[in-house]
């Protein structure tokens, strides 16, 4: 019964590790995925920074658009997009490193689905999905964005 009860808890404990390593889901305070969620191999899985900021469309970016910056490659739907973002990355770049800003607000990391976003003051957010945006954005007002802030300067 011992050896069950053991075999149990170790794969309940590789299930959970493998779990927050596909999700990148840890504390906030240990950064261990580094300054930008890169999930995908991409920022933003790919999609576009600028788009969201000067669309307001999520848009997939084109390989041939791609830059390295802040220990990420970044794509962009056009080279004027890229030409903007190499101006100044920061402007253009997602809150949080990209990862969940929700999720940032309750003091751990989360991946992102590129649909899921918000930009207030011309700052980008991004979500794990659009239900917990919702909760997010309907909260800044009691909030969110101040805790999502205090937790990330944690890190």
């Amino acid at each position: 019964m011992k050896m069950k009860i053991i075999a149990i808890v170790g794969i309940l404990l590789v299930c959970i590790c493998t779990f927050a390593a596909v999700k990148k889901v840890s504390p906030v305070s240990w950064g261990m995925w580094g300054n930008y969620n890169t999930a995908s191999g991409l920022a933003l899985k790919g999609y576009d920074p600028v788009a969201y900021i000067q669309d307001a469309k999520a848009m997939p970016g084109n390989s041939e658009f791609t830059v390295a910056w802040g220990d990420a490659n970044w794509q962009f739907a056009s080279a004027e997009n890229m030409t903007l973002f190499e101006q100044d990355p920061e402007a253009y770049a997602p809150q949080y490193g990209g990862f969940c800003s929700f999720a940032a607000s309750k003091g751990f990391t989360a991946d992102i689905s590129p649909d899921a976003w918000h930009v207030r003051d011309a700052k980008l957010y991004v979500f794990a999905d659009k239900n917990v945006q919702a909760d997010w954005v309907a909260g800044i007002e009691d909030g969110t964005l101040e805790a999502s802030n205090a937790n990330w300067g944690k890190r």
